[in-house]
């Protein structure tokens, strides 16, 4: 028992220093918050561009517009497949794939980074027919959350790879 306590001690000591040099991406005054200050998104056409670009504002604090030292260009593509089926041929269930594929270009117009980004959900159809159209904006709505999170993620990791100065 007298040998366990250095022990225990050494090992305490070392998984402290394993966390030493951590920093949150998202805390203030980050590079990572200093970044999406300097990042402006294009606009994206429809309602989900719209729903994609607010979802980059209210998160990430992202503006829409080309005015920045950095822009962010995004193309959207959805799809839609059905995958439940009654056996009169009716659809129950569909499942919603939202895609990206996207790039920063900095003032030189240079490109920075690039990515992409898939999210997927699913909905019922219930029988009425404003039912089905609610429950599929509301998949649109929940995709471009899940997409918006996934993109502002990687966005994240590239402004704090930047050299601190940039």
């Amino acid at each position: 028992m007298k040998h366990l306590k250095p022990l225990v001690s050494i090992t305490f000591l070392f998984l402290l220093t394993a966390c030493a040099g951590f920093q949150p991406l998202y805390a203030e005054n980050t590079t990572v918050r200093r970044g999406f200050e300097t990042l402006s998104l294009t606009p994206i056409d429809g309602r989900i561009g719209f729903l994609f670009s607010q979802a980059m504002t209210e998160r990430g604090g992202i503006k829409t517009g080309t005015s920045g030292p950095y822009i962010l260009e995004l193309q959207l593509n959805k799809s839609q497949t059905n995958v439940g089926v009654r056996v009169d041929d009716v659809s129950t269930r569909a499942r919603l794939t939202l895609s990206s594929s996207y790039l920063v270009r900095d003032r030189n117009g240079k490109i920075a980074h690039q990515g992409t980004a898939e999210s997927f959900t699913a909905f019922d159809f219930p029988d009425e027919p404003y039912g089905a159209l609610s429950a599929e904006r509301d998949a649109e709505q929940s995709a471009s959350l899940i997409l918006a999170e996934k993109v502002l993620t990687d966005l994240a990791v590239f402004f704090a790879s930047l050299p601190e100065n940039s």
